[in-house]
Formats: structure tokens, sequence, C-alpha cells
């Protein structure tokens, strides 16, 4: 059983991925093709780049996740359950493989169809109109929380399809997540 499954690989994902790898949560990724942000290759809004490919920035972000000791698995998520609240989750993937996690990261922007089984814990609120918004978005309180232990972020969460706005989202979800895990106020810095 995994501390933290995140469904999504694009850069909500990974960021989330990499905070909770680095707080030592044992962390799986679970994604399925290229991420939206690699339909690009000329990302100008990041304080650390003058201009990035959004396929460098998701494969310097899968290098950070496994370097960190998380893992991640080419898979498509068809269901997300869970027996009772607060958890665990199992994740069934497209091949009948199953994975098991106490907490859950949802930072895809594909379809949302797989949360149906906890349809009675979710609430969704409509998506804006545009060329890269979906017809949903999951609702989360102040902390990216869905549920109890089911975190949302990036374009499972919010319309704002910036890259910036999806990193941030994503650390924002797994800080929170850390912090509930300790029942404390999680605070990274690199000194």
């Amino acid at each position: 059983m995994y501390e933290t499954l995140v469904v999504g690989g694009g850069v909500a994902g990974l960021q989330a991925a990499v905070f909770t790898a680095k707080a030592g949560l044992e962390t799986l990724v679970l994604t399925s093709g290229d991420p939206l942000v690699c339909r690009t290759d000329k990302i100008q809004n990041l304080v650390t780049h003058e201009r990035v490919a959004g396929d460098q920035i998701v494969e310097t972000g899968r290098e950070r996740v496994r370097a960190l000791g998380g893992e991640i698995e080419e898979a498509t998520v068809t269901d997300l359950t869970r027996e009772g609240t607060p958890g665990p989750f199992t994740a069934t993937t497209e091949s009948g493989e199953t994975h098991t996690g106490s907490r859950v990261v949802v930072a895809t922007a594909g379809n949302l169809d797989f949360l149906e089984p906890l349809s009675e814990e979710i609430v969704y609120t409509d998506g804006r109109e545009g060329e890269f918004t979906m017809d949903r978005h999951v609702r989360t309180d102040d902390a990216n929380r869905a549920t109890e232990n089911l975190y949302v972020a990036g374009l499972a969460n919010t319309w704002e399809y910036q890259t910036a706005v999806a990193i941030g989202d994503g650390a924002k979800a797994a800080v929170n997540l850390v912090s509930d895990s300790r029942d404390e106020a999680y605070v990274d810095h690199d000194w």
C-alpha cells in the first residue's frame, strides 16, 4: 500500500508527487499519455525560465520524483474506490491492475469519470468554456481537499490552465496532504 497515489502525470501531479516523495511518503504517480503541457514548446510564464518546452518540464519532473523515491507508472485509472471513510483508496487501471493508497491527489486534465464510485462524497462545479477547459471540476476547500484524504489539483480543480498555476496548485495540494497526514503544518525549506 502506498501512502500517496497521484492520478495524473502532468505538472500539477508531478509537483504534488515531488512534495509527497520528498516528505518521505511512499508515492506512486499513475499517468496515461502525454500531459496537456507537452503540447507547447514555449512556456514563458515561469520565473525560472525565459522559455521552456512542456515536455522538458515533464521529463525533469519525472526525474525529480524518481530521485526522491517516488514511482511512476504508465496506466489509465478507470475507477477510484474506497471501503468507508477515511479510506484506503483503490485505483483500478484499464489493465485491471489495482493500487492502494491512504491518500490520493487527483491531478488529471482528462476525464473524471473514474471518480464516479465516490459520487456520494464529491461535488462538481461547471467548467468554463475555452480551448483547454474541462466540462466540470471537482470542488475543493481552501486546502484542495474534495473529501477526506482526497485532494485535487490542476485542471481537475480549476479552469485556470496556466502552467504556473497548475504547478502551484499541485504543490498546495501536496503540502496540505502532508500536513494532514502528520497532523501538523508541513514546512519544506531547503537550507
